[in-house]
């Protein structure tokens, strides 16, 4: 586009000049109003071409601003995606400190069976326990707290 551009300032200009230089020539009464065609329609070429020029310009600068309006698009585009990829990573931790809330209400003392650790006493199952809370064999990984292991082995209610 800028190459046609560049080729219609040069005819331009090169009307312009061809206008003046038949300006200048002839010699009589006769060449004087041949001389005033020729100008006039060098005149009217020159502004043929003039006008062209605009309307290229203009075509340009539009091409220009739907080139930066599709980059602007794209652009916002990319950032929706990286948003859109970082509430769903959000919301994946919010799912999994949720899945980790729900295990939590499990007593982290214990393993193999969960144990409310909001219980005040949890007793093994068939022995000689008052409860009121009873459970079946459970691995000791932390503090005993409710006294479940009995020979100090890390198994309790064996």
């Amino acid at each position: 586009m800028r190459s046609a551009l560049g080729t219609l300032r040069v005819a331009t200009v090169a009307a312009i000049c061809l206008a003046a230089l038949l300006a200048g020539c002839g010699g009589g009464p006769e060449s004087s109003s041949v001389q005033q065609e020729s100008q006039q329609e060098a005149a009217r070429e020159a502004r043929q071409e003039a006008a062209q020029l605009r309307k290229a310009e203009a075509r340009e600068r539009r091409e220009a601003r739907r080139r930066e309006a599709r980059r602007e698009a794209r652009a916002l585009a990319r950032e929706e995606a990286r948003e859109e990829e970082a509430w769903e990573q959000q919301e994946a931790e919010e799912r999994e400190e949720a899945a980790e809330a729900e295990t939590s209400e499990c007593d982290p003392n214990y393993s193999g069976a969960c144990l409310d650790p909001n219980v005040s006493d949890y007793d093994c199952e068939g022995g000689s326990g008052n409860g009121p809370n009873y459970t079946g064999p459970v691995e000791v990984v932390g503090n005993d707290h409710y006294g479940l292991d009995a020979d100090g082995d890390g198994y309790a209610c064996e």
